[in-house]
């Protein structure tokens, strides 16, 4: 094919800007074959690449450089690629051209015949003739792209340009503003700085970089810089400013200044900037302009005004005193003022002078302050502590007695120079000779008392005795036993301020993850010995007393795992060992749960739930089923909170372990506890049957039950829980059908199991007892079914609500089975501690929710339409009602949201009507969902119904004592708290002419509800009021 028609088309193609893919093809084709050449290329583009018109040496130049960007390296010989790059350079002065000459030149850079000859006259014409910045974005992207290209794959070149690459790249970015671009050249000067020697230019491309800090730009969702992000832009400055040691001169004074700035912003830039630079620079260059800086810090630590500010102030002055310190002290001892130590008195001199003042300013900020700088070196630590331990210990030794602000404020600077000696490497040698003083300063005052007066001289010097014992090696045995003592009784005994309780227990914790040994040899005891003290003044302080040390107890386990299995065995032993008040036994056994459910919420935690079922659970669990075994007389059985609570310790422990290893421990629960199910003689035990569910409940769908036959199992189950009359045996069974079924992965057996449930409805019974029984049979297994998305979960529904509805139901319509039907959608769709539960590995498929929203919404509109036309007495609506609560209330909200919520709006208007108080919460709560997601569908409703209907519900007692007291009994806190949120967020979402009618008896109802009994709903009152008072302007 004739080259010439080909270029010729191509062109045509650009000036109509065509699709030209199809002729860029052919022409690479015929040039990869071999049937011509680019020698050929260039002469058929030899008129337009000579022309004197502008746009068509422009399109010569695209169509040579689209064909070598499509070109394999392989067939462009090392003579072409020297010839074009020559003919390049030299139409570098051409401007219309630059944009596609440097495209070419980044496919021909890239060949291995692109010598460093080539490499260095090419940037050497770039600088020299092209002006960078008089161009497009993408030009100029593509300009430092070549130059990154170029320092990647000819670094020799770019050495012996040296000075004049320097030169060149800092013209080159002189101007530029683009962020996209500004990243690119960021990240080139480093590179720079490794090849090329920058001394002698050094202040020049400093000046071009600096000039951008601090660096800030709006990042806007939609534009072409979006990828680069506020935060990655200024760490590459920062990266670009710290890369040579021959910026250190020239940056940090001009850092400092700007460290002044008033933006919080600016300054944690510098501050950030400067520490970064510590790596590099020179510490010659930091000493200089030390003293500035210091000043600069400390303005801003003691104004305090930001604490990011704050913190990147005090680093950059550990960073900058860490570079210019020795690290280690000298032999002689050295002194603050000799000329080869690091200048501490611009921070030491002020520390003096407020340690020694009659009243101290700022002790927070010095101690802050000396402890950054502590940090830094060994050797600033020890000249530190040296200059501040003295003068602390005689101004508290001394006759003369500072007054207890005082006395805080010097332990608060001394607390804070220690924290700097707990790591080994910067310990002061002076420590051990002001041993005797530490201990002293931080002996408890028995004279002190522990009040609110008092409490903050308490709290700083129980943090002193932590810092003591993390001081490595200072404490010996004896001494770290009492110092733990002291922490432990701030932490049990009672105090007047209770901060002091907090701030032991707080720092106990602490000391748990650095010494768990001494935590579970001295600590744990005092503590379970507290618990077990009968000698409470009265039972509200002993259970406060309790609670305060179980709450510190269950920090301590879980932050230290080292101490975990110790203090669990320790509680376990006071619950079996019969030592704890019968008061105390819940409490306990709930933090004993907290515990075990914190560690073991890791996925890997099966290894550490098996010595947990076998040190702390499972004695647990056999106390509980030999306590509800043994005769009446024998001791008091644990009660029925108390059997929860280990139940979920169980389901919590149980499910992490493998399935093999459940199939295990499942075998002698059944040997042990199943006869309970079953035969009466075994009655003793049925109280430990939820201990028995957690842990079949708690399976993975794998695990082997240790029975024969999972359908006789089961069905012996059903029959059980139909037949009982004893709550607890009946729930234990429905749990664990619902388990099953919903675990059985076998699609025929899951099958038989629903057609087994499902037949149980057919038999026929005239008592409400059994009616109730299959009624709770329906609902756990369509809780069961229902989550995996089977279709007899959806039947065992439609029966219940044909129940409520009183349409051909298999069930007698009683109304208290029908207002049990009502009621229970809370155990199809609620949450649960182990039935068919996510953390006990339920299976749940996806969209099944909104399935059953889809299959019972129509239902109860319809039947709610029937009861309407058919003279109901009301029991039907109400528990339709009922249903739809239940049902909304465990909704997802993006369900409630798509699925026709304008149907619904009407029943909920009528179900916060009801007299149940958690119900018409929950109705609350939704109508509050639907004012935030789509104010719109109420707006008709608004003034004439909702807001009535909402005031209503914030009101506690009737105006004039009639007969709405029993409306308003209904409402609870919860209902008044609901209430007065949807009342708040009124104003927020709808204007106020359509709500000036009703304005000022909302206002005179929240005045009144400022005044309610109870605090929480009194602050809601009060947010809601502001909001409405200042509604319309």
């Amino acid at each position: 094919m004739d080259v010439q028609r080909l270029v010729d088309a191509y062109l045509i193609g650009l000036g109509d800007n065509s699709d030209n893919s199809s002729l860029l093809q052919t022409l690479s084709q015929l040039i990869v074959a071999g049937d011509t050449s680019l020698l050929e290329l260039v002469q058929a583009l030899g008129l337009h690449l000579a022309s004197e018109e502008a746009s068509r040496r422009s399109r010569g130049i695209q169509v040579l450089s689209d064909v070598l960007n499509d070109l394999p390296p392989q067939v462009i010989p090392a003579q072409a690629a020297t010839k074009l790059t020559e003919f390049f350079c030299a139409r570098l002065s051409d401007a219309t051209c630059v944009p596609r000459i440097l495209s070419s030149i980044g496919a021909l850079m890239r060949l291995p015949a692109f010598t460093d000859r080539l490499t260095v006259g090419f940037l050497n014409d770039l600088f020299k003739e092209v002006h960078v910045q008089s161009f497009q974005h993408s030009t100029r992207n593509t300009a430092y792209g070549l130059l990154d290209l170029a320092i990647q794959t000819h670094p020799e070149a770019i050495k012996s340009m040296g000075d004049n690459f320097v030169l060149g790249f800092a013209q080159m970015l002189d101007g530029e503003k683009d962020p996209r671009s500004l990243m690119a050249a960021f990240q080139i000067i480093p590179k720079i700085v490794d090849l090329v020697d920058v001394k002698n230019n050094a202040e020049d491309l400093f000046d071009v970089i600096f000039c951008y800090f601090p660096i800030t730009f709006k990042h806007r969702d939609g534009d072409p810089s979006s990828a680069i992000t506020p935060e990655s832009l200024k760490l590459a400055l920062r990266t670009a400013l710290t890369c040579s040691p021959y910026f250190g001169s020239l940056a940090i004074k001009q850092l400092v200044s700007k460290a002044s700035a008033t933006s919080p912003s600016a300054k944690i830039d510098a501050f950030e900037t400067l520490a970064a630079g510590t790596r590099v620079y020179s510490s010659d260059d930091f000493k200089s302009e030390l003293e500035p800086l210091v000043e600069q810090i400390r303005e801003d630590v003691v104004m305090a005004a930001n604490d990011e500010v704050v913190d990147a102030a005090l680093d950059a002055l550990e960073a900058v005193y860490a570079a210019v310190s020795p690290a280690a002290p000298s032999e002689t001892g050295g002194s603050v003022a000799s000329e080869n130590s690091p200048p501490l008195d611009y921070v030491l001199k002020e520390a003096v002078f407020q340690l020694t003042a009659d009243e101290i300013k700022s002790a927070d900020q010095t101690g802050r302050i000396l402890r950054a700088v502590a940090r830094s070196s060994g050797y600033n630590c020890s000249v530190v502590s040296d200059a501040v331990l003295p003068i602390v210990a005689e101004r508290l030794d001394s006759a003369d007695t500072p007054s207890l602000t005082v006395r805080r404020e010097l332990m608060d600077v001394l607390n804070y120079v220690l924290s700097a000696n707990c790591d080994a490497a910067r310990r002061a040698e002076c420590l051990e000779s002001e041993k005797t003083n530490l201990l002293s300063i931080y002996r408890p005052e028995t004279s002190v008392p522990v009040d609110n007066e008092h409490g903050f001289l308490h709290i700083v010097r129980l943090k002193g005795i932590t810092l003591l014992v993390l001081l490595p090696g200072f404490l010996d045995e004896n001494e770290t036993a009492v110092a733990l003592q002291t922490l432990a009784r701030a932490a049990i005994e009672h105090n007047a301020d209770e901060n002091v309780n907090k701030e032991g227990a707080h720092l106990l914790v602490q000391l748990a993850q650095s010494s768990p040994d001494d935590i579970k040899t001295t600590v744990l005891p005092m503590f379970f010995d507290a618990l077990c003290d009968e000698t409470a003044p009265n039972s509200a302080d002993d259970s406060g007393r309790v609670s305060r040390l179980l709450n510190a107890l269950g920090a301590i386990g879980v932050a230290a795992p080292n101490v975990l299995l110790v203090l669990l065995q320790g509680l376990v032993t006071l619950v079996i060992s019969g030592r704890l008040a019968q008061t105390h036994l819940l409490p306990a056994v709930t933090t004993v749960r907290k515990i075990v459910e914190a560690a073991t919420s890791p996925s890997d935690s099966a290894a550490l739930s098996q010595e947990i079922l076998l040190l702390a659970v499972a004695p647990l669990a056999d106390w509980a089923v030999e306590s509800t075994g043994a005769p009446s007389g024998n001791q008091q059985r644990p009660s029925s909170q108390l059997i929860t609570e280990i139940a979920k310790a169980i389901a919590a422990v149980f499910s992490k372990l493998d399935p093999e290893v459940q199939t295990e421990k499942l075998k002698p629960l059944f040997e042990r506890i199943f006869p309970a199910i079953a035969d009466s003689s075994a009655d003793q035990l049925i109280p430990a049957l939820p201990l028995f569910s957690a842990a079949v409940c708690s399976c993975w769908p794998q695990t082997v039950l240790p029975v024969p036959d999972v359908v006789a199992f089961v069905d012996g189950l059903t029959t059980v829980a139909l037949t009982t009359t004893d709550e607890m045996r009946r729930t234990a069974c429905l749990e664990i059908v619902a388990t099953v079924v919903n675990k059985t992965k076998a699609s025929a057996i899951r099958a038989q199991l629903a057609e087994l449930i499902l037949k149980r409805g057919n038999n026929g019974s005239s008592s409400e007892a059994s009616d109730s029984s299959l009624v709770l049979l329906y609902q756990w297994a369509a809780r069961g079914l229902v989550a995996c998305n089977d279709n007899a979960g959806y039947e065992c529904v439609r029966r219940l609500v044909a129940l409520i509805t009183s349409q051909n139901s298999s069930l007698s319509s009683s109304p208290q089975a029908a207002r049990l039907a009502a009621d229970g959608f809370g155990i199809v769709l609620g949450s649960h501690a182990w039935a068919v539960s996510p953390a006990a590995h339920g299976v749940f498929k996806l969209l099944a929710k909104q399935r059953l929203y889809a299959t019972v919404l129509p239902e109860i509109t319809a039947g709610f339409s029937n009861t309407a036309n058919s003279g109901d007495d009301g029991s039907v609506k109400t528990n339709l009602l009922v249903m739809l609560t239940n049902m909304v209330q465990h909704m997802p909200k993006s369900v409630l949201m798509n699925g026709g919520i304008e149907t619904i709006v009407p029943l909920l208007l009528s179900a916060a009507r009801l007299t149940d108080g958690a119900l018409k919460a929950a109705s609350i709560r939704t109508i509050t969902m639907i004012i935030l997601e789509t104010p719109d569908t109420l707006r008709s409703e608004l003034a004439n119904s909702i807001v009535p209907l909402l005031l209503a519900a914030t009101t506690v007692t009737s105006a004039d004592g009639g007969d709405d007291n029993e409306y308003l009994s209904s409402n609870t806190i919860e209902v008044r708290r609901a209430a007065l949120d949807a009342l708040a967020l009124i104003p927020e979402k709808y204007s106020y002419s359509l709500l000036h009618a009703v304005t000022k008896s909302v206002v005179r109802a929240l005045a009144r509800s400022r005044d309610d009994r109870k605090r929480l709903v009194r602050g809601d009152a009060v947010k809601a009021y502001n909001k409405w008072i200042n509604f319309g302007g």
